[in-house]
């Protein structure tokens, strides 16, 4: 990738001149004006000047990690070296952001640092990420470590997707009611109780209810809370490092009946799946262990597998580690027991992962089975209790003062 540099020299007759040179670095610009019999004041390479832009989102996503890993898989497998691949990576259409990063691996690899540890340098890629590349290098097949990545983060983003796509119609249900409850609120009730005045003692118990709500449900007031979230959510997104200050909502959700099995099948999926990916890749167990267990999000489920990584560098057989968490189904040490006898422990983890996620998509299918029916069971007892309420207000209307 070239850079601009501007210069200026003294030609051969004395004269001062001053211009742009462009050259894949410095030495290469100072030996191009050299070359030209030009005696060099002063090279000083030229900045792009960045736009700034409000991002929904800073840091690297799961895409960004999959398209890097699958397209320097596929480069790799062409049979280009590892410094020509990323050079040919950071074409014209690639986000600012992401050749930036890119070129400050590009310039590691170039001062002679490994592949692993010029990734790992720039502080934005995930210890996963860093370690399959570690034992791709280690091995001498760098192809083999991205294409690894490029599945594991492939298997995030359709993971991710189908959770969107599960979602998708119970949300619309509950921004139709959300919407509906407004325009009562905001335009029906208030002009049905316009006409009694303001005397509210008047009125029965359900309309002086319905009356209050009506007033908590305003337009001011809604429009002040949706922008109070709309003001935190767009902070959260610009200033995502403080996603870590905030409570974690993992840890009460877990405790509840249905919504705590679904996020345990959840995380012991993903758990399975990089176990799965990491020996694949050969990284040895207590790292990949280590490294699985780092990537579950509820500490509740993190820490007793953090545990084990002791117990197992202790001597301890892997199985009998892991029959000592509670949250594990009984089949998995019986399953881990026959991996660790055969010698065979990936497909084992795969086979978990498999488990576990068929049972994730089957509890979130039965949950919003239950959820739909429930949101327009609660939508239908609102607006009953609305007509209900409008109903005596009539029924009553003789001794009420006009």
């Amino acid at each position: 990738m070239l850079s601009e540099y501007a210069y200026s020299c003294f030609d051969p007759l004395g004269q001062e001149t001053k211009g742009v040179i462009s050259a894949s670095d410095r030495a290469m610009a100072l030996s191009k004006l050299r070359d030209q019999g030009l005696t060099v004041i002063e090279l000083v390479e030229k900045k792009a000047k960045t736009r700034r832009t409000f991002v929904w989102r800073r840091g690297m996503r799961d895409q960004d990690f999959y398209n890097i890993s699958r397209e320097l898989s596929i480069l790799l497998r062409s049979g280009l070296r590892i410094d020509k691949a990323l050079e040919l990576l950071m074409n014209p259409a690639m986000r600012q952001e992401l050749k930036d990063l890119l070129s400050q691996v590009l310039s590691d690899l170039k001062s002679g640092k490994g592949v692993a540890e010029a990734f790992g340098r720039t502080l934005r890629f995930s210890p996963l990420f860093v370690n399959i590349i570690q034992v791709g290098e280690t091995v001498g097949n760098l192809q083999s470590g991205f294409e690894n990545i490029a599945q594991y983060y492939r298997f995030q983003i359709q993971l991710k997707e189908e959770i969107r796509n599960a979602l998708t119609y119970p949300i619309f249900l509950i921004v139709a009611c959300l919407v509906t409850l407004f325009v009562i609120f905001n335009f029906v009730v208030p002009r049905f109780f316009s006409i009694f005045g303001t005397d509210l003692h008047t009125l029965p118990f359900t309309a002086r209810i319905l009356h209050i709500l009506t007033g908590w449900l305003s337009a001011t007031h809604l429009l002040i809370f949706f922008g109070v979230l709309i003001l935190f959510f767009l902070l959260w997104k610009r200033f995502y490092p403080l996603k870590g200050l905030l409570p974690n909502l993992s840890v009460p959700l877990l405790s509840l009946p249905i919504v705590g099995k679904l996020l345990l099948n959840l995380e012991l999926s993903r758990f399975s799946y990089s176990m799965y990916s990491m020996l694949q890749s050969g990284i040895e167990f207590i790292k990949a262990l280590k490294l699985s267990a780092a990537l579950i999000q509820n500490p509740r489920l993190r820490f007793p597998i953090e545990s084990l990584v002791e117990q197992i560098k202790g001597g301890r057989k892997i199985a009998d580690t892991f029959s000592q968490v509670p949250f594990f189904p009984e089949f998995v040490p019986n399953m881990l027991r026959v991996g660790e006898g055969s010698g065979n422990l990936k497909e084992i983890f795969f086979e978990l992962y498999q488990v576990f996620d068929e049972r994730f998509k089957n509890r979130t299918k039965r949950l919003l089975v239950l959820l739909e029916p429930t949101i327009i069971v609660i939508m239908g007892l609102l607006v009953g209790f609305i007509v209900i309420s409008l109903i005596l207000t009539v029924m009553s209307v003789g001794s009420i003062k006009l």
